[in-house]
């Protein structure tokens, strides 16, 4: 087995995107929480703040003075800015208001290609950025006298109590950003979580990183064929034997069987355990369809529902079994004709043995050496017996009649059980089973949906 690695022909990207249709309600949650956090956050940090603004022209006091040129004027109101933003003036708005602290900004711009000057004073409270504005006016006089004897300020705008903040909150304007950047990264972490997560995601890993051969792959398949499966969300198992059946499928399972009953002729063996390692991974499904195969060949199969913790069978094919009459009372039992607790299914052509769910008696089930007999004598009577077992992680079942079968084979869910699960598996059916067949990967995805 190899070493962990990242390979893009491990990807399954049909799997991928399949994964990432199905979360798109997560992706859609990540974005309202997002617009939430991001809407609460800015109200949070959010501090008004009020400008009063005033608009003078600058100009001289001696009409007939050089200074009334538009070139000197405009020099002149350069000079005003560094007059409006010195300290000298601060000062005198902070002695002027002594009930307060003065943090705000006095900002002073010209406008181009023109004498006028634009002073503003920034508060977070408008009363304080009003008041500040008209103490520069009353004292700016005092400074400006210095620089320039003749110059004067005409105020053509006057200062009013700003009534609007002069920073609106406009969270909205940043929405689609912050829905943008919330998509990018719930993708992006659905994604990541795929690629890292080190599961089984296509053929050619399960032939890297599993410790036993790839058998097959059986392609992923709907459940619900009809609208009206789909409406009663019945969850019925595809078998071959339905008409509706993709072909991709068909084929999988008909090359199963063939590779299955290639290797078992070629070794002379008969009785075939399926199993898992964990629950849902399809093996019951998988048996089903491997039996009924054997059958299309007009071989003589018997199915018998091992998983006497779980059974499924009888759901999977629709046929039931009272249960005195089923699998699990027969090896509860001391004789009985074997045949009256088969069913046989002239629609399939193969033989049930279904079961019920057995509770304490599982044990005694599997240690009266009942079906140990059982299995030997349908080997002079049938060409091959199927079994169906637990999963391994659930129980101990399935390493127990492994010893009493002639080969196993483990079903694989794409993209499902931890390698590391998968090969632990495998070395457990490997010091207990005579022999192991190989690993089915079941349910992968070539296709969207």
């Amino acid at each position: 087995m190899e070493e962990r690695s990242f390979r893009f022909d491990e990807i399954n990207f049909h799997g991928l995107i399949t994964l990432l249709i199905k979360n798109l309600w997560v992706v859609v949650a990540f974005c309202i929480s997002a617009l939430l956090v991001y809407t609460s956050t800015a109200r949070l940090n959010y501090t008004p703040v009020y400008t009063s603004e005033a608009v003078f022209m600058v100009g001289a006091k001696d009409s007939t003075s050089a200074y009334n040129s538009l070139t000197t004027t405009q020099s002149m109101a350069t000079v005003f800015v560094e007059v409006f933003q010195s300290n000298v003036l601060r000062e005198k708005i902070q002695d002027q208001m002594p009930e307060t602290t003065f943090t705000g900004t006095i900002n002073t711009r010209t406008i181009p290609e023109t004498n006028l000057l634009v002073v503003t004073v920034t508060s977070e409270e408008p009363d304080i950025s009003f008041r500040a504005m008209h103490i520069l006016l009353e004292n700016y006089e005092s400074i400006s006298d210095y620089l320039f004897s003749n110059a004067q300020l005409e105020v053509i705008k006057d200062p009013v109590v700003p009534t609007r903040p002069a920073n609106p909150l406009n969270v909205q304007g940043k929405y689609p950003l912050v829905l943008m950047l919330a998509a990018v990264l719930s993708i992006s972490g659905i994604v990541m979580i795929y690629v890292l997560r080190d599961t089984v995601k296509t053929p050619k890993a399960a032939r890297r990183k599993l410790d036993a051969r790839l058998l097959r792959t059986i392609d992923h398949e709907e459940k619900n064929k009809t609208l009206r499966a789909k409406l009663q969300r019945k969850n019925t198992a595809p078998l071959i034997a339905n008409s509706l059946i993709s072909k991709a499928f068909m084929e999988g399972n008909l090359s199963l069987c063939s590779a299955v009953e290639y290797r078992v002729r070629k070794k002379g063996l008969q009785v075939i355990m399926i199993t898992s390692v964990g629950e849902n991974e399809g093996k019951s499904t998988v048996a089903a369809n491997l039996a009924l195969a054997m059958a299309a060949k007009n071989k003589r199969v018997v199915l018998l529902d091992c998983d006497f913790r779980k059974p499924a069978l009888h759901k999977i094919l629709e046929i039931h079994q009272p249960h005195d009459r089923d699998l699990t009372a027969y090896l509860l039992q001391e004789g009985g004709d074997l045949e009256n607790y088969l069913a046989e299914s002239k629609k399939y052509g193969i033989r049930l043995g279904s079961s019920h769910s057995s509770g304490k008696s599982i044990v005694k089930i599997l240690n009266n050496g009942r079906l140990q007999s059982l299995l030997q004598q349908l080997r002079s009577q049938v060409d091959y017996v199927i079994v169906d077992t637990p999963p391994m992680l659930a129980a101990a079942d399935a390493e127990t009649i492994a010893k009493m079968v002639d080969t196993a084979v483990l079903v694989a869910r794409a993209d499902y059980m931890p390698i590391k699960s998968i090969n632990e598996g495998i070395a457990r059916l490997k010091k207990v089973t005579p022999d192991l067949s190989g690993v089915v990967l079941n349910n992968y995805r070539t296709k969207l949906f």
